[in-house]
């Protein structure tokens, strides 16, 4: 790296967003649009009073140059295009900057982009396929329910018929996806409704990954106001991981890759591949539910502070002491319900 482009690196940042999905925690983030399209989800904390707006190619290629000129970067296998949607940007655009990447980090192996099923639905199969053959390779997508009682009352802005369309056109361009599943969405009203439907949506897409994203009631979000107002009722963490039973019990026949790798779910060890691993994943569930109540407590006092990641650590007695010592020194500021997060 010469002294210019030393100086290039150190007097220019590259802009960022906020957000990633965390299976692409060791890829290199490239931002294409800032925020989200539509940030009107009850549910979302994300981007609020931010407004959205695209970047132009040429913004975004500087970055890429700039990411190409310090040789850590050269490191990454895989980059991710922020923010809350880049299918948002044009196709032309996108595909100046798959090219630049190709070019200024010919490393990249792997790229993937966040998108709504709204924009995909606008998006043409053959625009899609040329993304693709540019080097774009997974598109994650946040179907959250495929109830519709559920996707109008979180204001999602979408249908189930909308989600599926969408993700069948990803799909079809042979594009690789991932979608994404909040158990509890529905609170106690549509548990079982959200549940079975999105189960439906679920086999009808056949994706290549489904996620789990549990739903947490967060504090300074439309769906706290719905909460305080007494129009959501928060399942319990039992509650939410008997809905997961009841979503995955009927996912028997679909094939799929199941993945809950994400800090907010009770049950980070639910990955398997399904149908071959759907006993496995049904045990892992009964497991827990076969815990005494004393003892689902603390396993789940074990995990929300971070002791603990998996059932099979539970077992140890020294483990289980320690989450009972941090459990009795802690005191929360305010009294809350289970899954909720103020």
């Amino acid at each position: 790296m010469n002294a210019q482009t030393i100086d290039l690196v150190a007097t220019k940042a590259v802009e960022r967003g906020a957000l990633r999905p965390p299976s692409e925690q060791h890829s290199l983030l490239i931002r294409v649009v800032r925020n989200c399209p539509w940030n009107k989800c009850k549910f979302c904390p994300a981007y609020k009073g931010e407004k959205f707006s695209l970047r132009s190619a040429e913004e975004v290629i500087a970055d890429i140059r700039l990411l190409a000129a310090d040789t850590a970067n050269h490191d990454f296998r895989a980059a991710f295009l922020q923010d809350g949607d880049a299918l948002a940007a044009k196709v032309d655009d996108l595909l100046l900057i798959l090219a630049a990447i190709h070019e200024h980090l010919p490393n990249i192996e792997r790229i993937t982009a966040y998108s709504r099923s709204r924009m995909l639905i606008n998006r043409k199969v053959e625009d899609l396929r040329r993304l693709k053959a540019a080097g774009l390779d997974r598109i994650h997508v946040g179907l959250e329910s495929g109830c519709d009682e559920v996707l109008s009352f979180m204001n999602k802005g979408t249908t189930y018929a909308e989600q599926k369309a969408a993700c069948l056109r990803v799909k079809e361009a042979g594009l690789e996806l991932c979608c994404y599943y909040m158990p509890g969405l529905g609170g106690k009203r549509f548990s079982e409704k959200h549940a079975l439907d999105s189960c439906r949506l679920i086999s009808e897409i056949a994706p290549d990954r489904v996620r789990l994203r549990t739903c947490f009631v967060l504090e300074d979000t439309p769906l706290a106001d719905e909460y305080l107002a007494g129009n959501f009722e928060p399942l319990s963490e039992e509650e939410t991981v008997r809905e997961i039973r009841l979503f995955l019990n009927q996912l028997e026949h679909t094939e799929t890759e199941l993945i809950s790798d994400h800090r907010i779910n009770l049950l980070m060890e639910l990955r398997g591949h399904l149908p071959e691993d759907h006993e496995r994943l049904l045990g892992i569930i009964d497991r827990y539910l076969a815990l005494s109540a004393e003892s689902k407590a603390l396993f789940t006092t074990g995990r929300r502070f971070g002791l603990i990641r998996k059932l099979s650590e539970f077992e140890d007695s020294a483990v289980r002491e320690r989450i009972l010592t941090r459990k009795l020194q802690y005191q929360p500021r305010l009294p809350v319900p289970q899954n909720m997060l103020f």
